[in-house]
């Protein structure tokens, strides 16, 4: 999730999903089909269009389509589509996404509001599940050992389960499939490196990615811009991190 008042984008599409709000004016979006106006607006995953709305103050919530949070509001949205929500039923909101986009919401508080937002676009019960210890030390073995290879047989053996077992069960506790969080602790190690000063060769390489090439095309693929458009300019911005486990920074 990031808020910007300078959304300019050229024409792409991206795996993930997105919900766009504005705290203001509208968000200028085209796509093929030609330029549409939008408070707020739902655009499906791997759907080709563009962002021209500079000076809009607006938040922007990435949802990768293999979530459980994505799977609960995928009857409101199709791949290739752009659609229309009514703001009305956001504007008990407002105030939390202009706290939001001032910096003013711990991280905690911006977790809980992004939940919110996707319980707006439709209700659906959140994953709350007591989950399995052994899947907990299977996500923190991963985060920690990154960009180490990690084998999928490997790691059920580790904690004594079927490889076929493990995916199951991480989905169902986690919420996303195991691959997907491989790849996601990657990218935010990637970012996290870059955080701290490093180039992009430097942190890609890091993170596991073979060179700054591959992890530039993986971002895109999931975002829809490279990294050094949206982390080219750090002294200006302010990159949080946080997960499902109550970690911070």
């Amino acid at each position: 999730m990031f808020a910007t008042n300078n959304m300019q984008t050229d024409f792409h599409s991206h795996y993930a999903a997105t919900l766009a709000i504005s705290i203001d004016n509208n968000i200028t979006i085209e796509t093929e089909l030609g330029k549409e106006e939008y408070r707020v607006a739902l655009v499906g995953p791997n759907t080709y269009h563009r962002t021209v709305s500079p000076g809009v103050q607006m938040i922007a919530l990435l949802i990768d389509p293999e979530t459980y949070e994505f799977g609960s509001i995928s009857k409101s949205i199709s791949s290739g589509e752009v659609k229309r929500l009514d703001i009305r039923k956001f504007l008990h909101l407002i105030e939390s996404l202009k706290l939001l986009y001032y910096g003013e919401l711990n991280n905690l508080e911006a977790t809980q509001l992004q939940l919110k937002l996707l319980r707006t676009v439709y209700p659906f019960e959140e994953l709350n599940i007591s989950i399995d210890p052994r899947i907990q030390k299977i996500a923190k073995k991963i985060r920690l050992e990154i960009p180490n290879k990690i084998l999928m047989k490997e790691l059920g053996k580790d904690f004594s389960i079927s490889e076929d077992r493990l995916i199951r069960l991480f989905k169902e506790n986690l919420g996303i499939p195991l691959r997907r969080y491989l790849l996601w602790v990657r990218i935010l190690r990637a970012v996290k490196e870059i955080k701290e000063g490093n180039n992009l060769t430097d942190a890609a390489h890091a993170a596991g990615f073979s060179d700054s090439a591959h992890f530039s095309r993986t971002f895109k693929e999931n975002f829809g811009f490279i990294p050094s458009q949206f982390f080219g300019h750090l002294k200006t911005a302010e990159v949080r991190f946080c997960d499902s486990f109550g970690n911070e920074e």
